[in-house]
C-alpha cells in the first residue's frame, strides 16, 4: 500500500485548522465568561460613600490606554496635556502595550509608563505580579479613554486597580459596555453624526473633571531626545545629500485600504526631485518591506532608505525634514507630533477624525473612500505648496 503524502498534508492542515478554530471558540467563551463574572463582581465592589468634587486636585493619576495602534496612542497626548495643565499631578502613569511604549516615551507629561505585555507574563509570571503591584499602588483618579472600541481588558485592569475615582465608558457610539459597573462615573461616549477628531474623542472621558476640548488645540507632541537628535545629525552629515530641502516619504501602511499605489509614490518622488531638487528619505517599518522594495525598484532618482529604525530615531529624523508625504498611518501622527508639515493621503478613513491638526498640515481624500482615486499631479502640486510654505516660514 503506497503512502499518500498529499492526503497526509491535507489531514494535518485540517487538524491544524480545527485546533485553531477550537482555540478561538475557547478564547471567545472565556472572554464572555470573564465579562459576566466581572460585571457581577463589580456590583459588589466597595464604592466611595460620596464622590468628591471631581474638579478638585488629583495628585496621582493613571490612564489605561493599551491600544494596539501606534497613532491611536499618540492621539492620547492632548488628554495627558490637559490633565497635566489642570491638576499638575505628582504622578501621571499610563498603561500601554509593548509595541506602543515608544509612542509616549517622548511625552513630557507622563511620569511612568506601565507596560502590559501579556505574552511575556506567560513566560515570566513575576512580570505579571509586578504589573499588578503597579495597578494597586493607589491613585486618586483612573481614566479609561475609549474612542474606537470598548475593551474588556481595560475594564478588568480598572476593576483591579486601586483608585479613589474611576471614570470610563458606559456606551461607545450607542454600543453598551456590559462591564461599565467597574467605574464610579460611567460615560456615554457618542459623537452622533458630527465628525470629531480622535484627539478630542480621547479627551471626552475627562469632561466630568472640568476639562473641555475647546480649551486644547488637539495637536500632538513628541519630545525628541537630544542624544538621538545628535545621532541623526551625524547620520545626515555622513550621507552628504545635497538637496536644499528634505522630504520623507512613507508609502506603507498596516491597512491595505490606506495604501496609495507605489507607482504613484514613485511618480511623485521623481517629480519632486526634478522640480524642487529635494533629497528623498523613504521610511519603512516591519510591515512595509514589500511596498518599499517595489518603490525602490521603480525609482530612478537618488534616495535614502530608512529601514526598521527605532521610533526615537525616526522621530528625530522626521523632525529634520521639511515635509512628510504619507498614507494615513502611525508615521503621519509621529511627523505631526515632532512639528514637521505633513501631506497625508486618505481613502476609507475620515481625515476629519484622523488627519493631523494645525495650519501646517494638509490632506487629500480619495473619492468614494478609495485612496487610489487621488491624482498624482494633485499630490505633487500640494507637496510643492507645502514646501514653499515651509521655506517662507523659515525665511
Amino acid at each position: 500500500m503506497s503512502y499518500d503524502h498529499e492526503e497526509a498534508r491535507k489531514l494535518r492542515r485540517a487538524g491544524r485548522t480545527g485546533f485553531v478554530q477550537f482555540t478561538k471558540r475557547l478564547e471567545l467563551g472565556l472572554r464572555h465568561f470573564s465579562g459576566w463574572l466581572l460585571a457581577r463582581l463589580s456590583l459588589r465592589r466597595k464604592r466611595p460613600a460620596a464622590l468628591q468634587d471631581l474638579t478638585s486636585a488629583h495628585k496621582r493619576i493613571i490612564v489605561i490606554r493599551q491600544h494596539n495602534q501606534f497613532g491611536d496612542v499618540l492621539c492620547t497626548v492632548p488628554l495627558l496635556r490637559a490633565l497635566h495643565a489642570r491638576f499638575a499631578p505628582d504622578e501621571l502613569a499610563v498603561v500601554v502595550s509593548p509595541q506602543n511604549m515608544d509612542a509616549l516615551t517622548g511625552c513630557r507629561y507622563v511620569t511612568n509608563l506601565i507596560c502590559y505585555d501579556k505574552l511575556s507574563f506567560y513566560r515570566r509570571p513575576a512580570g505579571f505580579f509586578q504589573f499588578f503591584r503597579e495597578l494597586r499602588k493607589g491613585y486618586d483618579l483612573l481614566l479609561v479613554p475609549s474612542n474606537v472600541s470598548i475593551s474588556l481588558t481595560n475594564d478588568i485592569m480598572a476593576f483591579f486597580a486601586k483608585a479613589k475615582v474611576k471614570i470610563g465608558p458606559r456606551t461607545l457610539e450607542s454600543k453598551s459596555n456590559r462591564t461599565s459597573s467597574v467605574y464610579d462615573v460611567a460615560l456615554d461616549l457618542s459623537w452622533d453624526t458630527q465628525p470629531v477628531h480622535q484627539s478630542f474623542r480621547n479627551m471626552k472621558v475627562a469632561f466630568p473633571l472640568g476639562i473641555d476640548a475647546v480649551d486644547d488645540s488637539g495637536e500632538l507632541e513628541y519630545d525628541v531626545n537630544d542624544s538621538v537628535l545628535h545621532e541623526v545629525h551625524v547620520f545626515l552629515d555622513r550621507i552628504r545629500c545635497h538637496g536644499a530641502r528634505k522630504v520623507a516619504v512613507h508609502a506603507g501602511a498596516g491597512k491595505p485600504g490606506n495604501r496609495w499605489k507605489v507607482e504613484n509614490y514613485a511618480a511623485v518622488c521623481e517629480m519632486l526631485h526634478d522640480k524642487c531638487a529635494v533629497d528623498l528619505y523613504l521610511t519603512e517599518g516591519p510591515m512595509d518591506h514589500d511596498a518599499i522594495d517595489k518603490l525602490v525598484n521603480l525609482l530612478k532618482v537618488p534616495f535614502v532608505r530608512i529601514r526598521d529604525r527605532a521610533v526615537p530615531f525616526v522621530a528625530a529624523l522626521l523632525k529634520e525634514m521639511d515635509m512628510v508625504l504619507t498614507n494615513d498611518t502611525g508615521i503621519m501622527h509621529l511627523a505631526a507630533a515632532v512639528g514637521t508639515p505633513t501631506l497625508s493621503l486618505f481613502g476609507p478613513t475620515d481625515p476629519l477624525q484622523w488627519a493631523p491638526l494645525g495650519r501646517k498640515h494638509r490632506f487629500i481624500l480619495g473619492r468614494g473612500g478609495d485612496i487610489n482615486t487621488i491624482d498624482v499631479d494633485k499630490v505633487c502640486t500640494m507637496a510643492m505648496k507645502s514646501l514653499d510654505s515651509t521655506a517662507a516660514d523659515i525665511s
